[in-house]
């Protein structure tokens, strides 16, 4: 399933900024680029709907569900990025409400959030941009109202309605009917276990594997709308299936390919590791009937309650390998996440990823030069040059500290400690809370005293050779930005290490001596 493509600076946005200079691929996968191969879903995963926004709710917990004015500049600001970067499709969460629908559900809104809501899906379109939403759980996130006056809809998850009364499924379809009938959009984003699953004995008795709940349940819901709605997406995560990195038995498997009969693009998110190893990437997908996802290997969750310039943290290198590899076993889709665009390594990572996903053969590096050749107008290719190995540092002096195998966690099926992988979402701090939260990406099991000391060097390092180029861009104001989040950045580190006691962190004559 193709989708449409529109103009841009001259070029089609099908190729992306990683085409915009025009150049060709010296090295790396040169027959893909010649043959403008591209994934064929490429989605900006904006998350909630203040997940764009550029102004921190400070003591707000998260997620933050007003949809004001600022909301909408936020996602508008981040559609201008996606549509130059060639992502065909943005994902929302949150457009009607966040925690909860009411049981008259056309009173949903009011009549300034429906405004809103119509002015993003618009703005979507205007820029050749199909809108997926997701306007609740299947049966559950989103149906505490509805249960609450209908108990007999209820099991032992309490968010969870029973998917053996067919009740249960007529409320589900009458939120999604709302979405669908009232609003311009183009699919669905369908997820069922994320607050779990129903665990009575009816249930288990008919799905004692999970797998095969959720299958069903995504499937049920996925065929309703396909014969109701036939031309419209769906987009079905993964999110809660199974273990993290384990795969699927046989059995399970049965069902899952069932269920790529009935949707367009199965996403394996991969918060925590994609369920299935990237060794058997093009075994599984093989055998599915649908195109197959994941979010791109590895992404930065922003912060609500953090300022936007607070952090710097990119990562370009390490979705490309992903993104590559992915490709090349078959997968035809990517959720890319995305973030508030004045944040300079967000918007990069936002950028990149678009034109990286759209001219998936060209080398890593070429796309990064583009991206950043659009968004900072460099005055020779010097300047190029040379903002190009400062996002490329700043990403391999964080991640290349990660102590792997670090992290612990208890095995899902006999409770016993294992190593746990480096995870694709990464929280810089803490996601709920009413306050803004500790650093905790530069903490411990991330960062140990010796990884806090060589990402320091490593950032005073970018940051100086960064004074030596400011002057050379027409930026906008993103250099300072960027300045910024390195300077919040090693205000953090010293903070940590004086609370730790790490005098070879903070103290800054010894730390000075080494360059």
């Amino acid at each position: 399933m193709e989708i449409g493509r529109r103009e841009f600076l001259g070029i089609s946005s099908a190729a992306g900024i990683g085409s915009l200079l025009g150049s060709s691929s010296s090295s790396g996968n040169a027959s893909a680029e010649a043959k403008g191969e591209q994934y064929r879903y490429r989605i900006a995963f904006d998350v909630w709907i203040n997940d764009e926004r550029e102004e921190a709710m400070t003591l707000e917990n998260w997620p933050y569900g007003v949809l004001d004015d600022k909301t909408v500049d936020g996602i508008v600001r981040a559609l201008d990025v996606q549509s130059s970067a060639g992502y065909n499709i943005v994902d929302l969460c949150g457009l009607w409400t966040t925690y909860g629908w009411p049981v008259d559900v056309g009173q949903v809104v009011d009549k300034e959030r429906e405004r809103r809501i119509h002015q993003i899906v618009k703005a979507a379109h205007d820029r050749n941009i199909k809108v997926i939403c997701f306007p609740s759980g299947i049966l559950n996130w989103g149906f505490d109202q509805i249960l609450r006056a209908n108990p007999s809809l209820g099991t032992d998850n309490k968010h969870e309605m029973n998917p053996l009364k067919e009740e249960s499924w007529q409320w589900l379809y009458r939120v999604f009917d709302h979405a669908a009938d009232n609003y311009d959009i183009d699919g669905f984003h369908l997820e069922a276990a994320d607050q779990g699953r129903c665990k009575t004995a009816e249930c288990m008795e008919k799905w004692p594997d999970s797998v095969a709940y959720y299958s069903y349940v995504t499937g049920k819901l996925a065929d309703y709308l396909s014969q109701k709605y036939p031309k419209k997406l769906r987009i079905a995560t993964i999110q809660g299936f199974s273990s993290w990195g384990k795969g699927f038995t046989p059995e399970q498997m049965e069902h899952v390919v069932d269920l790529s009969k009935r949707v367009d693009c199965l996403v394996d998110q991969g918060h925590r590791g994609t369920y299935i190893p990237a060794k058997d990437w093009k075994s599984f997908i093989s055998q599915l009937h649908c195109a197959y996802g994941t979010s791109g290997g590895i992404w930065v969750y922003p912060p609500q309650r953090w300022e936007r310039t607070r952090w710097f943290l990119p990562y370009s290198q390490r979705t490309a390998k992903h993104m590559k590899e992915l490709y090349q076993a078959g997968g035809q889709g990517i959720m890319y996440y995305q973030g508030p665009v004045n944040n300079p390594s967000t918007e990069v990572n936002m950028a990149f990823g678009g034109g990286m996903m759209t001219a998936i053969g060209r080398p890593a590096g070429e796309v990064l030069q583009d991206t950043l050749e659009h968004l900072y107008r460099p005055r020779s290719s010097v300047f190029l040059r040379a903002l190009v190995s400062i996002f490329e540092r700043a990403e391999s002096a964080y991640f290349d500290q990660w102590v792997e195998g670090a992290m612990q966690e208890p095995d899902q099926a006999d409770g016993s400690m294992q190593a746990r992988p480096a995870p694709g979402e990464l929280h810089l701090t803490n996601l709920f809370g009413a306050s803004p939260g500790a650093a905790q990406y530069l903490m411990e099991p991330y960062l140990n005293e010796t990884g806090r000391l060589r990402y320091k060097q490593g950032l005073i390092s970018v940051y100086k050779d960064l004074l030596t180029i400011e002057d050379g861009f027409d930026d906008r104001g993103r250099i300072p930005r960027i300045k910024q989040g390195i300077s919040e950045t090693l205000v953090d580190l010293n903070n940590i290490a004086q609370c730790k006691k790490e005098t070879q962190v903070w103290d800054d004559q010894k730390v000075g001596r080494q360059f």
